[in-house]
């Protein structure tokens, strides 16, 4: 029985020692040679670390790796390690110097651990040059609406989020609203605050801010103009905008049914404003527009006055005002028609006097008739140019400038509105048959008129 029981036993140990190695193998297979920052800088030492847990220094031998010309190991040392749970082990360190920016992944770590040998990789890692030499970058991702060929659709939303690297602190962020779409600022990150300086350097993209871009005219079209000052790592300012020279074809809408309109309506820009408030029996409310979509109604009709006849820009604004949920207002008036009245009038003198000269007495007293009726007419057109409007934001009209006094009307914001009075800080106005002072904020002139709001 005695010399039964022995083998039992050193067959035991054999396959306990086998599953220790294999642990102890499965442990080491999954290790690297670990960096100790996201990335490194050309000139400056990388220090890279590799933990042997459970292992004495004695038991370990590696050999330094070879490297190319653009690395070279400056330091490398073993020494033995207390971890956080109390544990012991074998930590080797290697200080290596980068010669050249790039992404590099070192030769494999030759390591002996009782007379077994490993081969530990390195993790890799990307070298850039140093970060004062380095300009800041600006840069844009699609998440929705854009197709791989950079194609859009007229009238469907486009979200996309600006991403800015190796900057230091954003010092000041703007952006131009585009000409014939809906545009507006969904989300502002905190890395655009003033006091949001990065003060260790870093290649990771970093989010500013998030858009949401509704073209409404077919064709080729550029980014919106996103506008950043950064400071460098060097303390230098540089000054970057959305790379304008990118386009994105957007092209023509297909037809849609009645009922797939209604459907896409509700995942729109302006869906708010055609989705019912409380309960389902009660009447529709309209949401009131933001001070974006006013600015952009305020700019399209300014547009509209400085457009040729005929022109698409009456149809962008009446899609607008359509899409808003406003009935589309009045047009505005063309200024070339005066111009171009002054003009034909100023040749019909001309030629009058010239039939006159000539005794040419019947064509000359035809033109002169013409002529009285080209500065009628141009008169007529004048006047209405010099007109002053609005476009009103939305709230009450109050019959006195007082905000303390009772209010007998309501204006929804998007509508024009005929500037009658002004006193500071107040603006009589007037739409349809409606009458009353509200405060100058409320209202956001068109430009090309002669009327000035001073805010």
């Amino acid at each position: 029985m005695e010399k039964s029981r022995k083998p039992i036993f050193i067959q035991f140990g054999k396959r306990l020692l086998t599953l220790a190695f294999l642990v102890m193998s499965a442990k080491l297979f999954a290790l690297e040679v670990i960096p100790q920052s996201e990335s490194a800088i050309v000139g400056n030492q990388t220090i890279y670390i590799l933990d042997l847990p459970d292992t004495d220094p004695s038991s370990v031998e590696f050999s330094t790796p070879e490297l190319s010309e653009e690395a070279s190991i400056a330091l490398s040392k073993k020494s033995p390690y207390l971890y956080e749970n109390g544990t012991t082990g074998t930590r080797i360190e290697f200080y290596v110097l980068f010669f050249q920016d790039g992404y590099f992944q070192l030769p494999n770590l030759q390591v002996r651990i009782d007379d077994l040998k490993y081969s530990i990789p390195f993790q890799p890692l990307q070298v850039f040059q140093n970060p004062a030499t380095i300009q800041p970058e600006l840069f844009c991702e699609f998440t929705k609406g854009v197709e791989g060929d950079f194609t859009a659709t007229e009238g469907k939303a486009i979200e996309f989020t600006v991403f800015a690297r190796f900057f230091h602190q954003v010092v000041s962020y703007s952006y131009d609203i585009p000409e014939n779409a809906l545009f507006r600022e969904l989300e502002t990150f905190p890395s655009v605050k003033a006091n949001s300086a990065r003060r260790e350097f870093s290649s990771n993209k970093v989010a500013l801010a998030r858009f949401e871009w509704i073209p409404l005219v077919s064709g080729e079209t550029k980014l919106p103009a996103v506008k950043l000052s950064f400071t460098t790592y060097s303390g230098a300012k540089a000054e970057l905008s959305l790379d304008a020279s990118k386009t994105i074809f957007v092209k023509k809408s297909e037809q849609k049914t009645e009922s797939a309109s209604k459907k896409e309506e509700t995942d729109s820009l302006f869906a708010y404003a055609f989705t019912p408030t409380g309960d389902e029996d009660e009447e529709s409310e309209i949401a009131e527009p933001v001070s974006t979509e006013i600015r952009v109604l305020s700019r399209l009709r300014d547009k509209e006055r400085r457009s040729l006849p005929f022109s698409n820009t009456r149809n962008v604004r009446r899609q607008v005002e359509s899409a808003m949920g406003l009935v589309p207002g009045e047009d505005e008036p063309y200024i070339a028609v005066p111009l171009m009245l002054w003009i034909f009038a100023l040749l019909t003198l001309f030629l009058a006097v010239l039939f006159l000269r000539k005794k040419r007495n019947a064509h000359a007293f035809s033109l002169f008739f013409a002529l009285v009726a080209l500065i009628a007419f141009a008169v007529v057109f004048t006047a209405r140019q010099i007109v002053p409007y609005g476009v009103f934001t939305g709230g009450e009209v109050y019959p006195i400038p007082e905000k303390s006094s009772k209010t007998s009307f309501y204006i929804h914001g998007g509508n024009r509105v005929r500037i009658m009075e002004r006193t500071p800080g107040w603006l009589y106005i007037a739409f349809n048959n409606v009458e009353g002072w509200v405060p100058v904020e409320m209202v956001e002139p068109i430009k090309s008129t002669v009327f000035e709001i001073e805010k």
